[in-house]
């Protein structure tokens, strides 16, 4: 998860929905760091890495932190909004 993208962000939504929050523990820890230079809640950040949380809990977290981070990559074009109507 070198490069933050929609996509990158998509994938590893997929790859936790099918395996859980702990599927790759090296990209939740790049996860945070770049959301936490976007300024999400460190709180939800240390939620989404506590090993020790229970898995549901660290979901939501992880959710959070994704729609946060997907609203900072995606601007919408005037072509994409036109396309969705």
């Amino acid at each position: 998860m070198s490069t933050l993208t929609r996509s990158t962000l998509q994938t590893l939504g997929q790859r936790v929905a099918e395996a859980g929050v702990d599927v790759d523990p090296a990209a939740l820890t790049e996860l945070a760091a770049t959301a936490e230079t976007a300024g999400v809640s460190p709180v939800l950040l240390e939620v989404m890495l506590d090993e020790t949380a229970p898995s549901n809990v660290r979901l939501r977290a992880f959710e959070r932190v994704t729609c946060a981070l997907s609203r900072l990559t995606y601007s919408p074009t005037r072509a994409t909004v036109a396309i969705a109507a």
